[in-house]
């Protein structure tokens, strides 16, 4: 009798794996694509990478803007990198990251841009090496890839230097799961470099967090049955917990379902900026107030979105898991927990940067589906039609790379949409004011204040403004409203003694005819 037996299961290698090809799950014999596949990869990674270099390489000339000068220049001390939060959030890889580029460049901005540049290539490569991983073929891969690197929603996230945080997530992200991939039990060294991964993208954005279900997901691993993600799924809960202790949710204005028609207008701004990304600007909000009929249409427009994004789950290799990578990457961008949470009664925050984590999964999706999709004799059309799309993306990013060159540029060009918050009203006044040209300042923090009646920065600004120009009863003003709002402010109190001391050598009364207080 011959003995039953006894040797495990091997589950198959990363690079073996062909689920998808023909069909999910199936058992049956798969096509080897001709060539060698180390080849593929690296004419792939060449392409992607000189891509990458041709559209952003004009950001190397851009200078520091907006937090840059505040984060990029000056994170915080290496001592306290792990325990202090920058602002509301707890981002030290990316902190850490800053300090590397300062120690190699110092205060020049490009090789700042230069990191930024690198990773978003490194990430637009990995995405090529996971679709390829889970079945798709060469072609589609580098669809992929070339999608992430050069769609122009991205450009936010790599133009701007302090916008690195989604980049270096996404990285940790795509590196986890291509571990995982490798891994025959829950506890190997691959499983434990797969959670290390992750933990790290949970600390370049606290918004990798919901991305662990996707572990869980069928695809997610090539072997059947898969081992479990014992350690990824403990990472995030832990990085949960502690984020949750540390800082806790915000009060947020208004309730959830105050913000649904919000939430549902925002998906449609995002559908309708993925299909035709233009115009880009850093400050795009969505109101939570519509009328029925445009409420009507956005619902028609995200039910559509997903009902294409099911069908092509449908067909594409490991559809699934990458549909759930793209809902997972995308609820934090939702306006389920706003970003700014004090408005989230009016106004809902939804800049593009906010799809650059969801691409991650939404490119392979689609890719994948359309390459099955296509009948042969269609597909040099849809080879010649994809590069046209890509020149047509490679011309919107390079023209919107232009705009990150400077603060000003930025920000003029921000406020032509109308931004409803003050802070780049505020901004903009700043660098008028820095630049002596004081009408223009004085108009611009009337802007800011008008958005944000109670911003004490903004009156003390506005009073500097007014006082330069001479107008002492209209500085002096906006001075009593700071200390209206902010009670007891000695450089407030400076300035309002300097008024009096001017107007006591003019000899000019006080506003209301009352004479100047004596000394």
């Amino acid at each position: 009798m011959t003995a039953p037996p006894t040797a495990r299961t091997v589950p198959r290698r990363i690079g073996s794996s062909r689920e998808g090809r023909d069909g999910p799950g199936s058992a049956g014999p798969s096509r080897v694509p001709s060539g060698s596949p180390r080849r593929t990869r690296v004419v792939r990674a060449a392409l992607v990478v000189g891509l990458v270099a041709a559209l952003y390489g004009n950001t190397l000339p851009n200078d520091f803007v907006w937090d840059d000068r505040l984060v990029a220049l000056a994170p915080p001390p290496l001592s306290r990198l792990l325990v202090e939060r920058t602002g509301a959030y707890y981002r030290p890889l990316v902190m850490l990251s800053f300090h590397a580029d300062r120690a190699l460049w110092g205060a020049r901005p490009a090789g700042y841009h230069a990191t930024n540049l690198f990773a978003h290539a490194a990430v637009a490569v990995l995405v090529g090496e996971l679709a390829a991983a889970v079945g798709a073929g060469p072609g589609a891969a580098l669809a992929a890839a070339l999608v992430v690197a050069a769609h122009p929603v991205e450009t936010d996230a790599v133009s701007y230097v302090s916008g690195r945080t989604d980049v270096l997530c996404a990285l940790g992200v795509l590196v986890a799961l291509l571990l995982w991939r490798r891994a025959r039990r829950w506890w190997d060294a691959y499983a434990v470099a797969s959670a290390v991964a992750f933990g790290a993208a949970l600390l370049c954005k606290e918004a990798a967090a919901p991305m662990a279900v996707v572990w869980l997901l069928p695809g997610a691993h090539p072997a059947r049955p898969a081992p479990r993600p014992v350690l990824v799924l403990a990472t995030a809960a832990c990085w949960t917990a502690r984020f949750l202790a540390t800082g806790g949710m915000p009060e947020v204005a208004g309730s959830l379902v105050a913000r649904a028609p919000g939430i549902v207008m925002v998906a449609a701004s995002y559908v309708g900026l993925l299909v035709w990304p233009w115009p880009l600007h850093v400050e795009r909000f969505v109101s939570v107030a519509w009328p029925p009929a445009a409420l009507a249409g956005g619902s028609l427009v995200v039910l559509a979105a997903l009902g294409g994004l099911v069908a092509a789950a449908r067909r594409a290799p490991a559809g699934w898991m990458l549909l759930g990578l793209v809902l997972a990457a995308y609820a934090p961008a939702s306006g389920l927990v706003p970003v700014y949470p004090a408005i989230a009664d009016r106004w809902l925050f939804a800049p593009e940067h906010f799809l650059y984590l969801p691409l991650l999964g939404l490119a392979p999706l689609v890719c994948g589906a359309l390459a099955r999709a296509l009948p042969v004799r269609l597909r040099p059309l849809a080879a010649v039609a994809f590069g046209a799309l890509l020149a047509a993306w490679s011309l919107v990013v390079i023209d919107r790379n232009r705009d990150w060159r400077s603060e000003a540029v930025l920000f003029r060009d921000a406020i032509v949409y109308e931004p409803p918050t003050s802070r780049i009203w505020f901004n903009l006044a700043n660098l008028e004011l820095a630049a002596g040209r004081l009408d223009d300042a004085v108009f611009f923090y009337e802007q800011a204040i008008a958005r944000a009646p109670n911003d004490a920065a903004a009156h003390l600004n506005l009073g500097i403004a007014r006082q330069r120009q001479g107008r002492l009863d209209d500085a002096e003003r906006a001075y009593r409203r700071v200390l209206a709002l902010e009670p007891g402010r000695d450089d407030v109190g400076r300035a309002l003694a300097a008024i009096a001391a001017l107007r006591h050598a003019s000899g000019a009364a006080a506003p209301g005819g009352s004479p100047p207080p004596s000394e």
